[in-house]
């Protein structure tokens, strides 16, 4: 298989001065009066044709500098920045668009940029149309867009061209659930029809689950590279070491979302509790578990709506997650049209210690969350000896003894 990217020893450089007149100063005195600042240093890596990288790190990592210099918007400093096929790309929120022109102009403007001739511009514009689902609004200027809808025509016009390498920056995340889910299907579509993807998020689940590779860079360094898994393990992990702990705040918010036209949770609770000390049910280790869910799948196929719960510990070590997805398990609708579901622990293995909940609605790519309550449903786990053990979770096990 061939290589769609390839970076050796990239680095982008900048300038920065103490004042803008010293740019000036420094022209006709030719002394420098600058510092270097190392956006990228020693970029080095490969993608291959088909694959897909997501890459991560915090604000300020070079992140959208790297995107920059693979979409072809910079060049490298020092080092190589090889990259094979067609881009597209979609960057920074309004990157290419003409504020005075109609969404329509720029439409045709953002196809004619991406080397399409005016037969081609015209044989593609009714699927940029269709896809950025824009209406009346399509002939009004772009300044009076929305940020919302200035991504819907930014990704329309980056997607429909099917490009060979496709290049997306976090700037979907600004668009409306409806057109965040639609732009990831795509993607999916894009990547299973042999495309490369370029994915840089702070939604660190949809780089996991969309992504094969990743990529994380810190102070414009490669920090990791390698199975996105791993990788992004590793960040959250490095993530968390910064951080101090925070106390959990019961939240056992049982109140009804309000519809949105998307499915929305409803409910969670915890079942089967015995009576709260403070603020906390209580759950002895090895007791009956029963977390029970309820949604409103606002018409939606039940086929493309799924549960995922996990357990965190209240120092914010996730204990383990599971969803109806990765069960390939079913819901079915009430009478009313609501879902309802329980996870059921027969024995629960958690060791003393304060916990709680995050529940997620997600489709059945696992990429779009509809929905989430973080931090809820707050409890309280106690062990009756020590000899059920210390730490999380007691696991099964026995002991081998070898006699002399």
């Amino acid at each position: 298989m061939s290589t769609a990217i390839r970076l050796q020893q990239a680095g982008v450089n900048y300038r920065r001065y103490t004042k803008p007149r010293d740019a000036l100063f420094e022209w006709f005195s030719r002394r420098p009066r600058h510092e270097v600042f190392h956006a990228l240093q020693n970029i080095s890596f490969e993608l291959e044709q088909g694959g897909s990288l997501g890459i991560i790190g915090d604000n300020g990592a070079g992140k959208s500098t790297l995107l920059r210099l693979l979409a072809g918007n910079l060049s490298p400093s020092s080092g190589a920045c090889v990259v094979q096929g067609r881009r597209s790309a979609l960057l920074e929120l309004g990157t290419g668009l003409h504020g005075e022109y109609s969404g329509l102009e720029n439409a045709r403007l953002g196809l004619a940029l991406r080397g399409l001739d005016s037969t081609a511009i015209e044989q593609q514009l009714p699927k940029v149309l269709a896809f950025a689902e824009l209406g009346e609004f399509i002939h009004q200027p772009v300044k009076t867009y929305s940020s919302g809808m200035t991504v819907r025509l930014v990704f329309a016009i980056a997607a429909v061209v099917e490009p060979q390498i496709l290049i997306v920056d976090e700037a979907l995340s600004v668009g409306d659930q409806y057109f965040q889910k639609k732009s990831l299907d795509h993607m999916r579509t894009t990547l299973e029809q042999g495309a490369t993807l370029v994915f840089c998020s702070h939604n660190l689940y949809q780089v996991r689950e969309l992504c094969q590779q990743a990529l994380w860079l810190e102070q414009g360094k490669i920090k990791m590279l390698g199975e996105s898994q791993k990788v992004v393990d590793a960040y959250q992990d490095s993530v968390r070491a910064r951080q101090q702990p925070q106390a959990v705040v019961p939240n056992n918010d049982s109140k009804p979302a309000l519809t949105t036209g998307f499915p929305s949770l409803l409910e969670v609770c915890l079942r089967g509790a015995q009576e709260p000390a403070g603020l906390l049910p209580i759950f002895n280790t090895w007791q009956r578990f029963v977390v029970e869910v309820s949604a409103d799948s606002a018409g939606c196929a039940l086929a493309d709506i799924h549960i995922g719960i996990v357990i965190r510990r209240n120092d914010a070590i996730q204990c383990y997650g599971i969803s109806t997805l990765h069960d390939r398990m079913p819901l079915q609708a009430q009478a009313d049209g609501s879902i309802k579901a329980r996870l059921v622990l027969e024995k629960l293995p958690l060791l003393s210690g304060e916990y709680c909940l995050e529940v997620w609605l997600i489709d059945s790519s696992g990429l779009h969350i509809y929905d989430a309550r973080e931090r809820c449903c707050s409890f309280r786990v106690q062990q009756a000896t020590q000899a059920q053990g210390i730490g999380v979770s007691w696991m099964p096990h026995h002991w081998e003894v070898e006699a002399s």
